[in-house]
């Protein structure tokens, strides 16, 4: 098993080679997602980034069902006060996540309905990862 890379995945996508199928664009994508927020955490840290990533999700069509509702139910976090520097790293996260979506619709030419399928497992996938989702549900913690 090869390491993930994220400079070797950016020519992936630069050379628009997509991957074998939708699930495992999510994966690749989660992957993608996780890399382009590394530079949000490091600005605002863990654990402001976590309560403003959950605060957009929620905010947004994406939480209302399907694979990242269910990771959801298991997320808690404190609710950010809503200042300056919430307004500033929501964008940055949208702004990382929206870019991920461009790249998937201009660079590797997905159709919308695929792009969303794309996002939708790729954020499920890195919230899971992020906030322990299925290890905790692994370990009886659930």
């Amino acid at each position: 098993m090869v390491e993930w890379d994220d400079g070797v995945n950016a020519g992936l996508v630069d050379l628009r080679i997509k991957a074998i199928d939708l699930q495992q664009e999510g994966e690749r994508f989660a992957l993608a997602i996780r890399a382009a927020l590394r530079k949000v955490e490091r600005r605002y840290g863990d654990g402001y980034m976590n309560a403003v990533l959950v605060d957009l999700i929620d905010e947004s069509d994406l939480s209302k069902g399907g694979d990242i509702a269910e990771v959801r139910k298991y997320i808690h976090t404190n609710r950010p006060e809503r200042s300056r520097s919430y307004h500033e790293c929501r964008e940055l996260i949208a702004n990382e996540i929206g870019g991920r979506a461009v790249e998937l619709r201009d660079k590797l030419e997905y159709k919308p309905e695929e792009v969303k399928a794309v996002m939708t497992k790729a954020l499920a996938i890195y919230l899971d990862e992020r906030f322990s989702v299925s290890s905790r549900r692994h370990f009886g913690l659930l």
